[in-house]
């Protein structure tokens, strides 16, 4: 059993989920989640966390039978310290490319955090911590400005997309039934719902990306991994997200 702390949500602990193709892995410290999507041709990690839990990290990607080798990717969702903290560690050690999106390149090359806008209660009382995180800030070996076939570099028929919302950088993968989101949207603290994220600047916005995502950048996804809690099935952002 696996529990959160509402406040300080220190929650760990590893999942796997088998795909027609492929595996998701998700590694979770202080509830901010790293996927890892292997297949036969390799594997791609999809955000990092803290820079402080880089050694954790590690040890699960490790765990997971993946080393330098097999690993050939880090797609960073968005700029932010819980989720691209750790990526320039990953790249110097393991030689691995780094992928940021257009847009959060400000953020990845300085290590720190953009204006955090609070949606609710949780939000608000976390923001100057979380606002003021920092990182160790690097170039990143490729920005996407739309588009990126993952297929050349992975091995992995997948593909990145830029959705700006969250960050003018953000970024999702798709790959078969799957969608790999970053703050788009967050998992519920309880139970299995989706949940606008706890910052957010254009929650009306928001609601439209996701609906964009749904009906064209992920018609097939039936599972999205997102973030912060989940995973999530469609339905329930359907449900949460509908017009």
């Amino acid at each position: 059993i696996v529990t959160c702390g509402l406040l300080s949500f220190a929650c760990a602990g590893p999942s796997r989920f088998a795909r027609a193709g492929f595996e998701v892995h998700t590694f979770t410290h202080e509830s901010t989640n790293a996927h890892l999507v292997v297949g036969e041709g390799g594997a791609v990690l999809f955000d990092t966390g803290y820079l402080r839990n880089v050694e954790q990290l590690e040890a699960d990607l490790k765990a997971a039978g993946v080393d330098g080798g097999k690993l050939k990717a880090v797609v960073v969702s968005h700029g932010h310290a819980d989720h691209a903290g750790a990526a320039a560690t990953l790249h110097e050690r393991w030689k691995v490319p780094v992928i940021v999106g257009e847009g959060d390149q400000g953020m990845y090359t300085s290590g720190k955090n953009e204006p955090l806008c609070p949606t609710g209660f949780i939000g608000n009382l976390r923001k100057s911590g979380d606002e003021s995180a920092t990182y160790t800030g690097a170039t990143p070996d490729t920005l996407v400005a739309d588009t990126l076939d993952l297929k050349p570099l992975t091995g992995l028929d997948a593909t990145v997309t830029r959705v700006p919302g969250h960050t003018m950088g953000s970024l999702i993968i798709t790959i078969g039934d799957v969608a790999l989101v970053g703050d788009l949207f967050r998992g519920g603290i309880v139970g299995s719902g989706a949940e606008t994220h706890f910052y957010q600047c254009d929650v009306e916005q928001n609601r439209r990306d996701v609906r964009r995502v749904l009906k064209d950048l992920a018609p097939k996804a039936t599972l999205f991994f997102v973030g912060h809690f989940g995973p999530v099935a469609r339905e329930a952002v359907e449900a949460h997200f509908r017009e």
